[in-house]
């Protein structure tokens, strides 16, 4: 039976996470929007052609990789095309932002004792999580109606850029819902994010295993993002789909409810268990320690971008094949690279985007230092013999070295893949490798901000995440408007030398990397001179 008594305050629990998110919501939409409305624009641009389209169609088709990771396209028209395009990804990204925000407002706020203080005033129980669901929930709604105007200001048909909108919306519910329950289970809003982002992937991985159209074809029903496929927008709008994404969030938010119920404020369904009560000789320095707490992460991340770099490698020939085939492609990419070769001017186009996911790690990992701060897990560590400098430099080089190594990995596995495809191995590999490392002093800026952040102003380290999603818009704009050189510059990827396509490296690079290095020299001395959990 309900108890309303438990839901008191959540009115007022909803308006205190819109005020606190007031800058970071705005960001979520238009970044989504940017997303899938500015891909649509560009294959009006590029494909306006139907036999064109066809041709895409049948080489996207017979590309064994690419439909394994993207689905195949259901249908050539600019909608199907814009579906297939950013149905899995853009489901993935709506998928983290649910992900970040149920736990941000829930486990967060109940770990750091905040809930605690709320729930002894005439807050009710299950209110943070009703509310955190209000927002989680209407945000991927409203992400749902904002792409299918976009969509249907560009001459989409509107009852398909509707379903496309909500195949997304629907899927950002459901992880919000896995989310909601996720957090009932553990004490720490670390392990409750790295189990959702693992049920994600693995969704990710049940929808590339049944990619094809034979025997396997029923694994990708086990994957809500190959439910996200069958829809099928733009090609037949299957909506009974729909109701299994509306019977599984329902049992899913009724579940978080009930297990909210059964346990006491602070814990997890499951305890977590007392550590030995002696630390291992290898914990004998803050450096052991740093590796200690970086060590998953990062190789969790090599393992993901070696696999992609065996991926792009794989598909370099049928890629030289698409171009060569489409001239409008081929036009916008002889304005990328010049006289440079269609698949040199594709990879620099897709190391643009990758040297922003790249960004992601290096905030991750510098932000570690606020995460053990926050759990005051560092003050124990200070009070030994371990300074303030070592703790945060030990911390910060599996930030700046850890980004290196990732891209480095990522590079000479890109490189290897991609020079015995093409039986250039001697040529291809140094080339792709530099070209790659060339984006690190502009990752590097990120390591740099978050480190700023957490040096003067420890509680608003989140917004390096909202200078990531500036420089994520400013770049796409990039693209498609004529922006001045004064906002291009703001994104330390404008000065990235493009390699492959016949730049050189510059000056511009070397003042990134000085940049980079200030801005973690002054959140270093940031850090010295302020207050432990300032």
């Amino acid at each position: 039976m309900v108890n309303t008594d438990d839901f008191a305050g959540t009115s007022a629990m909803t308006k205190l996470i819109l005020r606190r998110d007031l800058m970071i919501l705005p960001i979520f939409v238009i970044f989504m929007v940017i997303l899938v409305v500015g891909i649509a624009a560009s294959f009006l641009e590029l494909y306006p052609d139907e036999t064109i389209r066809q041709a895409f169609f049948l080489q996207m088709q017979n590309n064994p990789t690419i439909v394994a990771l993207l689905g195949s396209v259901q249908d050539p028209s600019i909608g199907g095309l814009t579906a297939w395009r950013t149905g899995i990804p853009g489901t993935i990204v709506l998928g983290l932002i649910s992900i970040f925000l149920i736990i941000r407002h829930t486990r967060s706020e109940e770990r750091k004792g905040r809930l605690e203080i709320l729930n002894s005033t005439r807050v009710g129980r299950q209110a943070a999580l009703t509310a955190a669901f209000i927002v989680t929930y209407g945000l991927s709604i409203f992400i749902s109606f904002a792409i299918a105007a976009g969509l249907i200001g560009l001459g989409l048909p509107p009852e398909s850029s509707l379903v496309l909108g909500l195949s997304m919306g629907v899927f950002g519910c459901l992880i919000a819902a896995i989310s909601g329950v996720a957090v009932q289970f553990t004490e720490s809003s670390g392990d409750a994010r790295y189990i959702t982002v693992a049920i994600l992937l693995g969704f990710f991985v049940l929808r590339i295993l049944g990619w094809d159209n034979g025997n396997a074809a029923w694994i990708s029903w086990l994957s809500p993002i190959g439910w996200v496929h069958q829809i099928r927008s733009f090609a037949g709008n299957e909506l009974w789909v729909f109701g299994i994404f509306l019977i599984f969030i329902t049992g899913l938010t009724v579940t978080a409810y009930w297990l909210s119920s059964k346990r006491d404020l602070g814990a997890g369904i499951i305890s977590q268990r007392p550590g030995p009560a002696h630390g291992s000789l290898r914990l004998k320095n803050s450096l052991a320690l740093a590796w200690r707490l970086h060590r998953g992460m990062l190789l969790f991340w090599i393992l993901i971008f070696a696999l992609f770099g065996a991926m792009f490698g794989y598909t370099a020939q049928t890629i030289n094949d698409m171009i060569n085939a489409n001239p409008q492609f081929m036009s916008l990419i002889s304005q990328l690279g010049g006289n440079a070769g269609p698949a040199d001017s594709y990879f620099t186009f897709v190391l643009a985007s990758l040297g922003e996911i790249f960004a992601v790690y290096a905030i991750l990992a510098t932000l570690k230092l606020r995460t053990q701060e926050s759990k005051k897990y560092s003050e124990f560590i200070l009070t030994s013999s371990v300074s303030r400098n070592d703790w945060a430099v030990s911390n910060l080089i599996f930030a700046v070295l850890g980004s290196a190594t990732i891209m480095i990995i990522f590079g000479l596995v890109f490189g290897l893949s991609y020079g015995l495809n093409t039986g250039n191995l001697s040529t291809d590999l140094p080339r792709i490798l530099t070209a790659i490392m060339a984006y690190l002093p502009a990752v590097w800026i990120f390591c740099g901000i978050s480190m700023a952040l957490f040096g003067w102003l420890p509680r608003f380290t989140s917004l390096s995440w909202a200078v990531l999603g500036l420089i994520v818009v400013i770049d796409l704009l990039s693209g498609f408007y004529d922006l001045t050189p004064l906002i291009k510059n703001l994104s330390p990827y404008t000065n990235v030398p493009k390699l492959l396509v016949g730049d050189t490296l510059g000056w511009s690079l070397f003042l990134v990397l000085m940049v980079a290095a200030l801005l973690i020299l002054i959140g270093i001395v940031g850090y010295n001179r302020r207050d432990i959990n300032g």
